[in-house]
């Protein structure tokens, strides 16, 4: 039991930037577990952030931005520097050795702005578009569930490459996760989507199409597959930053997905 408690609070203090004032001792034996499993938080956050902000603005535009500033503060902004720090290193044309010392490098470049950017108005359209959806057709719970599950789908994608890759020349995050166990994420991942799709399940009373409902989770394991070969070739492995940068990839693909889906059934 120890075991597990500490896993998980360094897990997610790793992760998270609520700071954790409880005792643990640092044990990332069961970090592969507790990756995807800590999506779940994220995601109950986000949707309950919208629940609360739904009763008190009209504007849908105004709750998509509050709701992206309310999990960046919160759990992202970690991530959004590794996306920021890998458009540097990856669009400079380099050596591998010359990239992580981007990596490393505190100041950012045109390409993080630029890239930082565009990610930003992309993720808070998409995000708009799906409420949007979501309201002018019957306020269907089961579609808000899909749509607000897509940090679970980033940090199901993130959790992906250290099982996949070797990390690089790296002392910080990728040092911490030497041995990091396969078996471990894959029964996190399994767990993780389990608890929303049954959410689904219940609210549609099984009336669920499966496929629908696992698109943007395929999705994002894909992107996470791309994301972790494309370090490999150009850092030699994983970094923290790229694996930040595949959490917010896998979200904003999870977004793309869903509201294509729902742009062509409503």
């Amino acid at each position: 039991m120890n075991k597990i408690y500490n896993s998980f609070l360094t897990s997610f203090g790793l992760i998270c930037r609520i700071p954790i004032k409880m005792e643990y001792k640092s044990d990332f034996s069961l970090f592969g577990l507790f990756f995807p499993l800590i999506g779940i938080i994220v995601s109950a956050l986000v949707l309950v952030s919208f629940y609360i902000l739904n009763l008190v603005f009209s504007q849908l535009i105004i709750i998509a931005v509050l709701i992206i500033i309310i999990q960046y503060s919160a759990f992202n902004l970690f991530h959004f520097d590794g996306l920021l720090d890998c458009a540097d290193a990856f669009f400079f044309n380099t050596g591998k050795k010359r990239r992580l010392e981007i990596l490393m490098d505190k100041r950012t470049g045109s390409f993080a702005v630029f890239a930082g950017t565009l990610y930003l108005i992309l993720k808070v359209f998409l995000v708009y578009s799906a409420i949007n959806s979501f309201v002018s057709n019957g306020s269907n719970w089961e579609w808000i569930v899909l749509l607000f599950i897509y940090p679970l789908s980033g940090r199901i994608s993130g959790s992906l490459m250290p099982a996949l890759i070797s990390p690089a020349d790296d002392p910080g995050l990728a040092k911490l996760l030497l041995g990091y166990s396969k078996i471990a994420v894959t029964v996190g991942v399994i767990l993780s989507y389990s608890i929303p799709f049954g959410i689904v399940y219940l609210l549609t009373t099984g009336n669920v199409n499966i496929l629908i409902a696992i698109s943007p989770l395929i999705a994002a394991i894909i992107s996470g597959i791309f994301i972790s070969g494309l370090s490999k070739k150009v850092l030699g492995g994983y970094t923290g930053d790229s694996i930040g940068l595949s959490i917010e990839i896998g979200e904003l693909v999870h977004l793309i997905v869903l509201v294509e889906i729902m742009g062509r059934l409503f």
